[in-house]
């Protein structure tokens, strides 16, 4: 009889462990974080110029700070120190990365595009490709990157996961770019919340 009191506050106490962790997954709803890259080497004449780059002065987004782009170029640049595995590829150590004012500006304007209109493509919403808004921001490419990813909290787990997918890791172990541009744009109200470019190019 004395045992009883003790089992139902057991029990109690398991409910109610159970009833919280309940309550703990369903309030996640961040869609799992997605990635896309992409490349071009120019052939020709100059590339399009796109059209008009968006207004976003009045978006409250928060946009990359020097401490991110640092750190980003810091992971990047580690990952090309050494041969990496690149899918069924695999790439020798190559030259590091400088950080381009002129990219930087190109890759920002993207992510915080992004994450003002809520939306995860390599096209903006004008049409626009990346090395047409690298021409934008006065880059005059000859080889030319972008890796984007949304949902990624932190930059080491953004290029982590870059350098798992066979594309992303291509870009950051490529010979053919000499400089990079890093971009993050957050909006609470989007999707993904957090979204992050790379721009690479290499000038002619």
């Amino acid at each position: 009889m004395q045992r009883t009191p003790y089992l139902l506050l057991a029990l109690a106490l398991l409910a109610g462990v159970t009833a919280c962790q309940k309550e703990a997954d369903s309030s996640v709803q961040t869609p799992a974080p997605v990635q896309s890259s992409t490349y071009i080497e120019r052939t020709d004449g100059a590339p399009s110029d796109g059209t008009a780059t968006p207004d976003l002065s009045g978006a409250k987004v928060a946009a990359a700070t020097s401490a991110q782009q640092q750190e980003m170029l810091t992971y990047i640049n580690q990952a090309r120190s050494k041969s990496c595995q690149c899918g069924t590829t695999t790439y020798p150590a190559v030259p590091a990365l400088t950080l381009n004012t002129q990219l930087n500006t190109a890759s920002d304007a993207h992510a915080v595009d992004m994450a003002t209109n809520n939306y995860f493509s390599h096209t903006g919403l004008d049409g626009s490709q990346p090395w047409d808004r690298m021409t934008r921001a006065g880059y005059n490419w000859r080889a030319a990157g972008e890796n984007i990813a949304a949902g990624y909290t932190t930059v080491r787990a953004t290029v982590d996961g870059w350098l798992k997918s066979p594309g992303h890791c291509k870009n950051i172990m490529s010979a053919s770019f000499a400089e990079v541009g890093v971009g993050y744009g957050y909006n609470a109200g989007s999707t993904y919340r957090q979204y992050w470019v790379t721009d690479f190019g290499k000038r002619r």
